[in-house]
């Protein structure tokens, strides 16, 4: 991986002086910084040398950052200015003082109608995004930033495309944040604001579960649970107007989310609007989501009445009469209800409390797991693993073999899902034997299909599918286009009939031929000069006449070919015997 020097005490063009790094991302590292010029604290990103070594991306950049610096919102971390210096290609915006919502949620989540005020603050800088074609594509808590009046900002639109008229489509690269990433991302299609708003529900669910709904590591398992698993549901308690819209947000079809961030901000306030809010508690006191204190610390004179020891109530006389009879009644009774409870547990035991031990699932599918579930009867949950194994086999649970459950009680299963899967490999360009062994190596197999190339070389692969890039299956087959090796193929035969013949027929390749055998018969054998048979072509290059000369094996061949032609020959006056083969090089 290449390494990028921090450059902290260096003055880009003399007038940004880099004070500390702040942060840093795949595309950059950010700095604290100090305009020179203005006399102020900012915030430089200085783009990663091998990200600007690419001139057409270089000027992507630019002109992207000028597009979100038109973008004026107070929710949106504002751009002053962008430029390359000797040291890199960078931007300078706003330093927004707080911290970000990663940091936040480091120490918990949020209570859930706190966390309802940061997404829809989050959804609404988004809209004003969305609403100028811009989406940002990595949205995530490192991305979000609370600053100490409650404000939220949405800063690095590192990633950010236009919505219309973008030079990325389907076969664009997948980018953004794997744990936040949309269905449609992970797969490589094209984004719009949708996009946007999934990853905001993402965002939304972690602040109310203390965890995004997807945690697995490898980046595989993450994009794959995004494309088919429902995230699980919230905690008991959570609103159900609030989950609605969590649930909403996170739909796997981008026409069945919010259509962009300003939507989803208006549904959010329309379920705080309903939702009961605390007395006297200003909402810009403190961040987000913050405890925040019931009470000021009184200082002056009143801080020592107010410091002062609360007198305790009085108590009423002190009983004395037979204090020890009175003792030992309530012992008694204390033993009574011991042994009513002992009697009570021991009832429920010796009747419904029986135990099983916990059978062997490993390698059941889930109709022989769901089979021996109800003779224990236990209840059973399911999750899914990459396992080399068969897919759809239970490759483990919990608890384990021969422990002792209660009747009722849950099992959690996991079954295989079968070989993670594999990126399809480009293959365009390469000879066919490279390609299958390219796909061979990713556990891929090739299904060669020999097309027509004029003038490419043979043994060529011109085409793929699936496109690279795309996830497929192990074991998946991969059609390719490969350019077949060219040869003489018979396209038409004609024969002698004593009168005027015709053949129409098609040329696919570069040039064609016709192949003929001809000879006399009768007095013209005898004589000098014969009035033979004589063929002409018609076809797109326009006519051309020949005749056909005595002998066999005789050859007339034609350039350029590609298209429809008619081939007409005249006996002549003379008896002859001829046959004439139509070859196209294809």
């Amino acid at each position: 991986m290449p390494y990028a020097p921090d450059l902290s005490g260096c003055a880009l063009e003399d007038r940004y002086e880099l004070l500390a790094v702040i942060g840093e991302g795949a595309f950059g590292r950010v700095y604290r910084a100090r305009d020179r010029r203005l006399e102020r604290i900012v915030a430089v990103k200085l783009i990663k040398p091998w990200w600007a070594e690419d001139p057409a991306w270089a000027r992507s950049f630019e002109r992207e950052a000028q597009l979100l610096a038109r973008v004026s919102d107070p929710g949106i971390v504002q751009i002053f200015d962008v430029g390359q210096a000797e040291e890199g290609l960078y931007y300078v915006s706003e330093l927004v003082p707080g911290e970000s919502l990663a940091a936040r949620l480091a120490r918990g989540p949020f209570a859930p109608w706190a966390a309802a005020e940061v997404a829809e603050q989050l959804c609404r800088a988004l809209g004003r995004a969305h609403a100028a074609q811009i989406v940002h594509r990595d949205v995530k808590p490192a991305n979000i930033l609370l600053g100490p009046d409650g404000q939220v900002k949405v800063g690095d639109f590192g990633v950010a495309r236009l919505a219309e008229g973008s030079s990325d489509g389907a076969g664009a690269t997948v980018v953004g944040t794997p744990r936040y990433m949309a269905p449609e991302q992970a797969r490589g299609h094209a984004t719009t604001p949708a996009t946007d708003v999934y990853s905001a529900g993402i965002v939304l669910y972690e602040m109310i579960a203390g965890q995004p709904p997807f945690t697995e590591r490898a980046p595989v398992e993450l994009a794959l649970r995004h494309l088919r698993d429902r995230p699980p549901a919230l905690a008991v308690g959570t609103p159900a107007v609030l989950a609605e819209v969590v649930c909403r947000a996170l739909a796997k079809s981008p026409g069945r989310r919010f259509a962009d961030g300003g939507e989803m901000a208006r549904a959010l306030a329309a379920a705080r609007a309903g939702a009961p809010q605390p007395a006297a508690v200003s909402r810009r006191t403190a961040p987000p989501g913050a405890v925040r204190p019931s009470h000021r610390r009184r200082s002056g004179p009143d801080a020592v009445a107010a410091s002062q020891t609360r007198r305790a109530p009085q108590r009423g006389p002190r009983r004395t009469h037979n204090p020890a009879g009175r003792r030992r009644r309530i012992a008694a009774l204390t033993a009574v209800f011991v042994l009513l409870a002992a009697m009570l547990t021991a009832g429920l035991v010796l009747s419904g409390g029986q135990r099983v031990r916990v059978p062997s699932l490993i390698g059941l599918r889930r109709a022989g797991i769901e089979h021996r579930a109800r003779a224990l009867p236990v209840r059973v949950s399911y999750t899914t693993r990459w396992s080399a194994r068969p897919r759809g086999t239970a490759i483990a649970q919990a608890p384990r073999v021969g422990r002792g459950i209660d009747q009722g009680a849950s099992l959690r299963v996991v079954l295989s899902a079968g070989p993670p899967p594999v990126r399809v490999p480009q293959l365009a360009g390469l000879l066919v034997s490279d390609a299958q062994a390219a796909l061979a190596r990713v556990g891929l197999r090739s299904l060669i299909r020999a097309i027509a190339a004029p003038g490419e070389p043979a043994g060529a692969v011109t085409s793929q599918s699936p496109a690279p890039g795309v996830w497929a299956a192990r074991s998946h087959a991969v059609l390719v286009d490969v350019v077949k090796t060219l040869h003489w193929q018979a396209v038409a035969t004609v024969h002698s009939s004593g009168a005027p013949t015709t053949a129409s027929f098609r040329i696919r390749g570069p040039h064609w031929r016709v192949v003929y055998t001809m000879s006399y018969q009768g007095t013209c054998t005898f004589i000098i000069f014969c009035s033979g048979p004589s063929a002409t072509v018609d076809g797109p290059t326009g006519a051309r006449s020949f005749d056909l000369s005595d002998g066999g094996r005789q050859t007339e061949s034609f350039a350029p070919g590609s298209g429809r032609f008619t081939l007409s020959v005249h006996p002549g006056s003379d008896s002859a015997r001829w046959t004439a083969w139509i070859q196209d090089w294809y």
